[in-house]
Order: C-alpha cells, then structure tokens, then sequence
C-alpha cells in the first residue's frame, strides 16, 4: 500500500516548483497574449480563436498524454519526461513569442506554447500520489496549492509589474521561472518503478467497483474511472472550474465598465485573490484528513456562491477588493481539497495499489479535461447572460453562482467511505 512510502516534505516543495513555474506561464499568458497578438494587428476573431485553442488542446492532450503515461512502466519516461520536455519547450515557446514581430510566427508559437503547457498536466499531476504515502495527501496537496498560487501571485502581479519597468525582462523572468521549476522536479523527485500486477486464480468478485479488482486483470480497464462516485466528482470538478471561469473571463470588463476601475486595479484584485488563496491552501491541507472531504467542498462551493451572488450587487472597487480577498479562501480550499480526494475515490474503488498506479494518469487526465471543458463553456454561457441581461457584466457572477450551488448537490451524493 501507498502508506509504506515514505514521506519527506522536501520532495513535496520540489515537486510543487514545476506546477509553479506552469501556473507562472498560465497566468502570465492570461495577462499578455491578447494585447501582444492586438499589437501585431491580428483581428479580434482571430486573436479569440488563439486563446480558445488553449482550452482545445486540453481536452485532447489531457487524457491522451495520462493513458500513454499509465502504460508506461520505466521510471523517468513515465511522469517525468513530459515535466522534462513540456516546461522548457514551453518556456522557449514563450519567450519566442514576444520577440517574433510577424503575426503568423508569432501566432504559431504561442499555439507551441499551448501544447507545452497542456501535455504535462495530466501525468505531473499523477505522480505525487505515487511518491506520497495516502496518509498525507491532503498535506502534501496543501503545500502543493500553496505554491501553485505562489506562481499565479508572481504571474499576476510581479510579472506585470516588471513589464512596466522593462518589457524583456517580464518575459525573460517568466521564461526562467518555468524553466528552473521544471528542471528542479525533474532533478530533485523521483520517480518509483512500477509494480507489476500478479493475476491471481482465486475467485472472487469481478465487477468494476470491487476492491480486488486488481487479482483478475493484467491491465486495468479505464472503464473503473466512470463509477458513479467518480463520475460525481468529475461534475462536480466542471461546475467548479465553470464557476471560476466565469468570472475570470469577464473579470477585467467587470472591473472597467461596473466598478469603474483599472486594468492595473484588475491586476491588484487578481493578486489579492491569490494571496488570500496561499494561506487557505495551507489550512485546508492539514484540515484533510481531520474533517470531512465532503463537507469542506460542500461549505468552499457554498460560500463561494454565496460570495459571487453578492458581486451582483457591487459597483466600486473598495467592494471588489473585499469580496475577491474572501473568495481566494474558499477556491483555493476547493482546490486543495479536490486533488486527493480524485485518489482517494479512486482507491476506494480499486483498493490495489498497483492497479491505482496505472490508472492515475487516466484519472488526472479526466480530471483536466474538466478543467479545460469548464474554459470553454464559461465564456460563451457567460456572455450569453451577459448580452440577455442587456450588456451588464455583473451577469458573469449569477453563472459563477448558480455552477457552484449546483455542484453541491453532487458532493452530497459521493458515498465517501473514509476520509
């Protein structure tokens, strides 16, 4: 079982630096890639086509790069080469992308850009149930969210703030960054050799949802990733990420035409969000295993509705400000408590370690799917309300609201034996 492995912080923070270095990326593409792609005269249909591809490539690459990943077996071309090769390519593709004044090229790299960032998320995100004893996942997932949004703090704010200053260097500091925060996972984590699964002759139960399905198959089938308890989360993962997405794709225009502020008081928002997001991360990540998985996502997804139905009625930036601080608590809470909870249902289900290790790379793949199919439902959904309601911008948060109550209902429906 994965209680036997051992637990050592210090790999947990060395292999939170390549999901740093990513979200710096994510962000920092969130920040600059339409106005740069403006510059270059590239139309506003086209430039939406771009950053729509994002959220397109996701939902390709993502479960194809976790099903390739769970059927390898040779450590350091398992997990680790798409950290490897996806978070330098992505870096080079990024800085390429502000030093190419032709629109085409410059359109082509950022598009090479995408595809880095999305073809390492599912297997990374695999490999820390594979090195960190059950025990201490919803520790190692704290600390893990907690310098993730580190990386969204630095790409939201720094970042910018830098740009200000001296434009190359923005882009030559973000590159570095995912740079040296891939190489130091890829150096410092290691990665286990598989265990081989032994057919067994006893007899036993054969349905999907056994615990000893593990006995009776040298490969397990993905079709164990659509039991009911998994297929719960995975709604409940799309509601969320379409709760976020909703108001982070309108954010910016919320913020210039309703509350009459900045881009630069967008920025500071975004950055108070995150910040907020840190020490929740931390809290929650100890809270795991403490309390109740079901009621911590069930109370982050309430108030987070809660919070965005208030954003209906702001209309000044002193409001924006105490609203998005309160609301970073509870989003990075259900971040935290999202990711071990996909391996602990998983392990309920399955309850062999072996098979659990060649599943997880289809079960984070699912699970960034919803992420990316979350992307490219908000903004449309989002700007249909917004164009029924007249225009108002204040129609993102009535979406983000009413995704995250509903995804409520579906937590309460996960039989959760354990936490």
């Amino acid at each position: 079982m994965s209680q036997n492995r051992t637990f050592r912080m210090k790999t947990v923070h060395w292999m939170a630096m390549a999901g740093l270095g990513r979200n710096v990326g994510y962000g920092s593409n969130k920040v600059f890639t339409g106005p740069l792609l403006e510059s270059l005269k590239a139309s506003q249909p086209l430039i939406g086509i771009i950053l729509g591809l994002e959220g397109l490539l996701g939902l390709i690459l993502n479960p194809l790069t976790g099903w390739i990943s769970d059927r390898t077996s040779k450590p350091g071309f398992r997990r680790k080469i798409y950290v490897g090769v996806c978070l330098p390519g992505a870096a080079v593709a990024w800085l390429l992308f502000y030093f190419l004044h032709n629109p085409t090229l410059a359109m082509i790299v950022i598009v090479l850009f995408y595809l880095f960032q999305q073809g390492s998320a599912s297997p990374y995100q695999a490999w820390m149930p594979e090195v960190v004893p059950a025990s201490k996942w919803g520790l190692a997932s704290g600390y893990l969210n907690l310098w993730w949004q580190v990386g969204n703090l630095i790409a939201f704010l720094a970042i910018p703030l830098l740009w200000m200053v001296n434009h190359i260097a923005a882009f030559v500091l973000t590159s570095a960054i995912m740079l040296i925060g891939g190489l130091l996972t890829v150096i410092l984590v290691p990665e286990p050799v598989v265990q081989q699964i032994v057919p067994q002759t006893a007899t036993g139960p054969t349905d999907t949802g056994s615990s000893s399905i593990g006995s009776h198959v040298s490969r397990p089938q993905y079709r164990i990733l659509l039991q009911s308890n998994l297929v719960l989360y995975f709604i409940v993962h799309l509601l969320s990420w379409l709760s976020f997405e909703a108001v982070a794709s309108f954010f910016t225009l919320f913020i210039i035409h309703v509350a009459g502020g900045s881009q630069l008081d967008s920025a500071l928002a975004m950055s108070i969000f995150t910040a907020t997001g840190i020490a929740a991360a931390f809290l929650a990540g100890k809270l795991y295993r403490r309390v109740s998985a079901k009621v911590m996502l069930s109370l982050a997804l309430a108030f987070y509705g809660i919070l965005s139905l208030a954003g209906l009625f702001v209309h000044n930036m002193a409001a924006v400000f105490v609203i998005v601080g309160i609301e970073g608590i509870f989003w990075s809470s259900n971040l935290t408590v999202s990711f071990p909870l996909a391996s602990d249902l998983l392990h309920q289900i399955v309850g062999d370690e072996a098979v659990e290790d060649r599943l997880r790379g289809g079960l984070f793949g699912l699970n960034s799917l919803m992420e990316s199919a979350g992307l490219l439902i908000a903004a449309p959904l989002t700007g249909l309300v917004i164009a029924w309601s007249g225009g108002n911008y204040a129609g993102m948060f009535a979406v983000s609201a009413a995704s995250s109550l509903l995804a409520i209902v579906f937590v309460l429906m996960i039989r959760l034996k354990h936490n």
